[in-house]
């Protein structure tokens, strides 16, 4: 078969958008959506390279160079440190959520009682829409100098821990936190995933005698694997980006707590604070999302040679 040339690629795609005109009007307004704060944006990543300056705007703002990079990796120490925690912490938080998220959907989905697993999801999900001041708030009273846990602690074992004062304990604290927040949520997929399989499947292992376990070992969990290899692929892009609300916000930006804590995020949310420079928060930027990107590529083409079916382009 011989290579599709420019001119046929065109021609194809003209007769698919005719083909489906009748979908274009709904496609429209999303479509404009990302253009507007997605792409256009984008011009405002020259800032990376320049000092912004209000009076002269961005296009007019001199440029410096790589000298806004600097920002980020003119202590050795932090930089490794920031670096280490980010990815740290998103490798830990998608194994820890990927199990969580699957496990919940398979057992909402294996439940007979539908109004059980509807009262059940409406509970989980409600700590998504809670806010991470609210939640720094419900966990300073759990673990906070007169917190309920820190006073049963003190009571069964007569140790008086200091959580806000104890960098160790917070690799724990917070993966408990972002599992209590994000897998009501992050199950819905999954759920509904499994909702649309096949049931013959299910019926023809159950005639043949297979168990309940069996049948989520053999035909739910494999047909799971190519949403859950679409999710770890695209997730790959935020590599070196972390949730500003859960580690700025609910550790309260102590510093005793900054070795396993600090992220990059958290690190220029706090820079900010005190200062406008603007070419440093975009070199950042820049800096996680070029990162992403080409972990992102360099996964799926690993992904595609050994499975074609599991990855995403």
């Amino acid at each position: 078969m011989k290579p599709k040339t420019k001119l046929g690629r065109r021609s194809e795609l003209a007769n698919n958008l005719w083909r489906h005109r009748g979908l274009v009007p709904f496609v429209i307004p999303g479509l404009i959506l990302v253009i507007m704060f997605e792409y256009i944006p984008m011009y405002g990543q020259i800032l990376a390279f320049k000092r912004f300056d209000f009076r002269l705007g961005i296009t007019d703002s001199p440029w410096v160079g790589l000298d806004n990079f600097k920002f980020l990796f003119q202590n050795s120490t932090i930089a490794w440190r920031m670096i280490r925690n980010t990815v740290g912490y998103y490798f830990l938080f998608t194994a820890v959520g990927l199990v969580c998220n699957i496990t919940l959907a398979i057992a909402l989905y294996e439940c007979v009682s539908r109004r059980f697993v509807k009262v059940s999801q409406t509970i989980m999900i409600m700590p998504t829409f809670i806010s991470y001041i609210a939640v720094a708030m419900i966990l300073r009273g759990l673990i906070g100098g007169n917190g309920l846990i820190t006073n049963l602690i003190e009571f069964v074992t007569g140790e008086n821990i200091m959580f806000y004062t104890q960098a160790k304990y917070w690799p724990l604290i917070l993966t408990l936190v972002n599992v209590w927040k994000g897998t009501g949520y992050g199950s819905i997929l999954y759920l509904a995933y499994l909702t649309g399989m096949d049931q013959e499947l299910f019926e023809a292992a159950a005639i043949d005698g297979a168990t309940k376990w069996q049948r989520i070992k053999y035909i739910t969990i494999p047909l799971l694997s190519n949403i859950v290899a679409i999710r770890l692929l695209m997730g790959l892009g935020g590599i070196m980006n972390s949730n500003t609300g859960l580690f700025y916000q609910v550790t309260g930006n102590i510093g005793l707590l900054y070795s396993t804590t600090q992220t990059i995020d958290a690190y220029v949310l706090n820079a900010m604070m005190n200062s406008s420079n603007f070419g440093a928060t975009a070199a950042v930027t820049l800096f996680q999302n070029a990162i992403g990107t080409f972990m992102l590529i360099v996964v799926n083409l690993v992904v595609k040679k050994i499975s074609p079916e599991h990855s995403i382009f």
